[in-house]
Order: structure tokens, then C-alpha cells, then sequence
């Protein structure tokens, strides 16, 4: 059976929605990064890399109790200019939401760093379908559990398809525990995450599987453990490690970054290595930065 086109019915609803509420005033929120940084490639292809614009980002928000709107403004480089897109944009009643949400509820147990990996997703395709456009509609039936409609976008003569998701995560005291996945057409994803803190240690360890495409399926299986260590109130070190268990030979890929905050500004350095990251973007960025 032929799914219907969500998109247009929820943009109706929100509007329907806004309209028949009386209007909140509420002040715009900017927020974003700006700074500098010096990349340099493992690989002598590619040329080393001086940079203040790809890692600024702007992003306004409003949020008037009924609809929540995320708008950011990010550049992607000197020669590429700048990028604006609707991260979030929905409708809140009570429990339920609905409209344009970023990220799918199929990975909500994912826990720890996700530079690499972020979970079977039925949103960006790094494991299911990989053609939804955020849009849903969210209950939450608690604080642990929320369950959703999750849609494709139309392609071609193709019509929206119309999946289910859903995420539980439990938080037991010193250690969290989490199931999500959902399927979508011919597409489906299971993810389970854990974490547990242990001094300035907070360990995760995250697995999903999962199928991808529509007709012919193709297998997905990942595994993503992160390390996070709180060394004193000012330096952060986090490791990442992450391998596709489905993949021949079983690659796998390493993402560390540490952080040292000092008033205003963020002094980091980053690594990425691995053939999940591939000899061509196999590098290492040092930088300053500073939030606002």
C-alpha cells in the first residue's frame, strides 16, 4: 500500500496548529562558534590547511511553547561559500510533536562520542534506507520511551514511505542502558548502547545492525566504543573507536580529540586514522575556538 506524502500534511497541521493557539512572543537565540585551525594530511596528496571558516557556525533558534524552529548558518570553505539549512522545525502539544525533526528516533540509545559512527540510522542512511527527510511525528509515553512515525522522501514517481521507530533508554544510577531501532519499507535498524561512569572515566559502548535499500537488502552491522576522561576542570580527552563488522576485512577507524578550556577560548587538538577514515582524510587539526 502506498504510503502518504507526510510532509505535506504535517506542514498543514503546523501551521493549522499555530494559527488556532493564541501566539507566545518569544526571543530569537543566537548561538555558534568562531576560530582558527591548522589541519595537516597524513596523506601528501593532500595540502596542508589553514582555515577560519570551517568551523564557524551560526545557529538561531526560537522556541514560543508551541513551535520550536532551528535555522543554522554554517561556511564550507573560502571557495564554497555559505550553507543555510532548517535543522528543526515542529510542532509541541503536550506529548506529542510532529514536523521536521534532525536525527531519527531509531538511534536514540546511541551514547558516548558518534564522530565516526552514530548509530543505524533510518535518517541518514549509515545503515537503513537512507532517504528520510526528519519528518514524523514523536510521542513521548515516558521520560525513557518515545515511539514515532518516521517518513521517506518522495523520489521520482516513488511515493513518501511511512516507518516506525522507537528508543528506550533507562538510567540506573552510574549506568545507562538503551534500546532503539524502527523499520521503514524494506529497511530496518536495532542499535543498543551502554554507559557507565567510573571516576573522571565515562566508558560507552554502543552496537547496531541492520538492512538498507528497498528490494534488494544490503547488511549492516557497526560497533562504536568511546572513552571520555574528565583529566582535570580544564582538559578533556576523548578516543573513539569504531568498525563495520559486516565489511571484508572488518575495517575500523580512530577519532581522538583533547581539549583544554581556558576563560573564553577552547584549545583542541584532533586525530583521525583508520580505513574508516581512508588514506586521503587520515589527519591531524590543532585550533583555538570560542562559543557564543
Amino acid at each position: 500500500m502506498k504510503a502518504i506524502k507526510l510532509a505535506s500534511v504535517f506542514a498543514v497541521s503546523a501551521v493549522a496548529a499555530a494559527v488556532s493557539t493564541t501566539t507566545i512572543a518569544a526571543e530569537a537565540v543566537f548561538s555558534g562558534e568562531a576560530g582558527i585551525e591548522y589541519t595537516s594530511y597524513s596523506n601528501d596528496g593532500n595540502g596542508d590547511l589553514v582555515d577560519g571558516t570551517d568551523i564557524g557556525e551560526v545557529e538561531l533558534s526560537v522556541d514560543t511553547g508551541v513551535v520550536y524552529a532551528e535555522i543554522e548558518i554554517a561556511t564550507s570553505g573560502e571557495d564554497e561559500g555559505t550553507t543555510v539549512g532548517m535543522e528543526k522545525l515542529y510542532v509541541k502539544q503536550g506529548a506529542v510533536s510532529f514536523g521536521r525533526f534532525d536525527g531519527s528516533v531509531s538511534t536514540g540509545s546511541f551514547m558516548g562520542m558518534d564522530e565516526i559512527y552514530s548509530g543505524v540510522d533510518l535518517n541518514t542512511g549509515q545503515g537503513t534506507k537512507g532517504d528520510t527527510d526528519n519528518t514524523g511525528v514523536r510521542y513521548t509515553v515516558t521520560p525513557e520511551l518515545t515511539v514515532a512515525l518516521e517518513a521517506t522522501e518522495a523520489s521520482g514517481s516513488e511515493d513518501s514511505q511511512v516507518g516506525f521507530a522507537l528508543s528506550y533508554v533507562q538510567d540506573f544510577g552510574g549506568f545507562k542502558a538503551g534500546l532503539s531501532g524502527g523499520s521503514i519499507d524494506d529497511a530496518n535498524a536495532v542499535n543498543v548502547g551502554v554507559q557507565t561512569t567510573a571516576g573522571p572515566a565515562t566508558l560507552s559502548l554502543n552496537y547496531g545492525v541492520g538492512e538498507t535499500g528497498t528490494g534488494t537488502t544490503t547488511d549492516v552491522e557497526q560497533m562504536t566504543a568511546s572513552v571520555a576522561i574528565a583529566a582535570t576542570e580544564a582538559l578533556t580527552l576523548t578516543v573513539e573507536y569504531s568498525q563495520d563488522l559486516e565489511s571484508a576485512n572488518e575495517p575500523d577507524g580512530t577519532y581522538f580529540v583533547g581539549e583544554y578550556a581556558a576563560g573564553d577560548l577552547t584549545y583542541y587538538v584532533k586525530n583521525y586514522s583508520g580505513d574508516l577514515v581512508g588514506d586521503t582524510d587520515e589527519r591531524t587539526i590543532v585550533g583555538v575556538s570560542a562559543t557564543f
